[in-house]
């Protein structure tokens, strides 16, 4: 009895310490495998959603956000970003809340207009915080739970089942850094310096200078061209399919790719292989230590899914609510069927939803016939049949 009862004591003392250990955890959402938080500016009466991103190196506010909350900027100054450098507002000594115990005092807010990221993530939020969150902190990022938790040292947290990566802040850019391989279909093999970006929408985009050296476009058999938003402009891309990819002692396999076409910003940076984003970093529970440099990952419930590849050569997207054709790859069935930008898209095997969701879940049924019906510019009603194949 009194072997149990110690037992007890030094549970509940064991388990008071890990209580302490554990500064805080916050939970998350996922849109398009983007982490989304709720912050407070101020303490203000109203919480705001910001993307948790291992790529932002200043923490930025929306605009029209800013304006709400009657912040005006204290000077102007360059910023590097996707797009290049671009000249920004900022606003100094602000306060950042997550949750009840986790506050940044003295925040530097750069103001920017995040409607083309908006957009492009169909989902609105009022801002982007990282490093200055991440350099406080050994931060866990679990995917699995949807939580994130801060810790004071990394001994506080359990590591096993992790793997361990170092990285640099390279080019006084405090964003992780580390080497990784990839493989083309025709089985060669390539090495280089990432940015591990949480924020990037994608799953791998290889930097400008990196593609011309090694001219990765002219080995593949197949190519199709992309548009992708950044902060202030859009970029045109070139996306092919590789065999694998090789993150530390992890292989993802048969997955779509960018090549950048940028001639500013990170993507044009020639000592780097290029930008690893979330659609593979969501793969990983994550341990992040700016302390020491360490990245530690572990394979979570997502990691064997398959990769999606590109099957009806057309994007869809929302205008004034109306679910219309965005794009149409010239190297698709749909194209060929004369299927056009801008139509508007009734119907999808006779499924007519306003549920953009619903839409694109049924155009990746790959191997499958799918039959499209739409009203083009004139108003002309127009059915089109099309097979969902890899065009990569």
């Amino acid at each position: 009895m009194k072997i149990k009862f110690t037992y007890i004591i030094l549970f509940f003392i064991l388990g008071i310490q890990v209580l302490k250990a554990q500064i805080h955890e916050i939970p998350f959402q996922l849109k398009n495998d983007i982490i989304l938080i709720e912050v407070n500016i101020n303490d203000n009466t109203q919480n705001h959603t910001f993307v948790f991103d291992t790529g932002a190196s200043y923490d930025v506010l929306d605009t029209e956000v800013a304006k709400s909350l009657g912040l005006k900027p204290d000077y102007k100054q360059e910023a590097s970003g996707a797009g290049g450098i671009t000249s920004v507002d900022i606003v100094l000594n602000q306060k950042l809340n997550l949750g009840n115990t986790i506050s940044l005092d003295i925040s530097n807010l750069i103001l920017v207009d995040l409607t083309r990221l908006k957009n492009k993530l169909e989902r609105n939020f009022d801002g982007i915080i990282g490093y200055s969150l991440l350099r406080n902190y050994i931060t866990k990022i679990d995917y699995d739970y949807k939580l994130i938790q801060f810790f004071e040292k990394l001994n506080e947290v359990k590591t096993e089942g992790y793997s361990r990566i170092p990285f640099q802040f390279k080019g006084g850019i405090p964003i992780p850094q580390f080497d990784i391989s990839l493989t083309l279909n025709n089985n060669e093999n390539y090495t280089g310096t990432i940015f591990f970006d949480s924020g990037a929408a994608l799953t791998l985009s290889i930097n400008t200078p990196y593609n011309k050296r090694y001219k990765l476009n002219e080995k593949v058999e197949r190519s199709i061209i992309s548009e992708t938003e950044n902060l202030s402009s859009k970029s045109i891309s070139e996306d092919i399919a590789i065999k694998s990819l090789d993150i530390g002692a992890f292989t993802l396999e048969d997955m779509v790719i960018s090549l950048a076409n940028d001639k500013e910003g990170v993507s044009s940076y020639k000592d780097y292989l290029g930008i690893l984003g979330a659609k593979v970093i969501s793969r990983f529970n994550i341990i992040l230590d700016y302390t020491d440099y360490n990245i530690y990952l572990k394979p979570n419930d997502n990691f064997s899914k398959k990769f999606e590849f590109p099957l009806s050569g057309i994007k869809l997207k929302k205008e004034d609510g109306v679910i219309v054709i965005g794009r149409v790859q010239k190297n698709s069935m749909a194209y060929d069927k004369g299927v056009l930008k801008g139509d508007k898209l009734i119907s999808v095997n006779d499924i007519t939803t306003d549920d953009i969701e619903k839409y694109r879940e049924l155009l990746k049924q790959e191997g499958q016939s799918c039959k499209l019906v739409l009203i083009d510019g004139e108003g002309k009603r127009k059915e089109v049949n099309i097979e969902l194949k890899r065009l990569l």
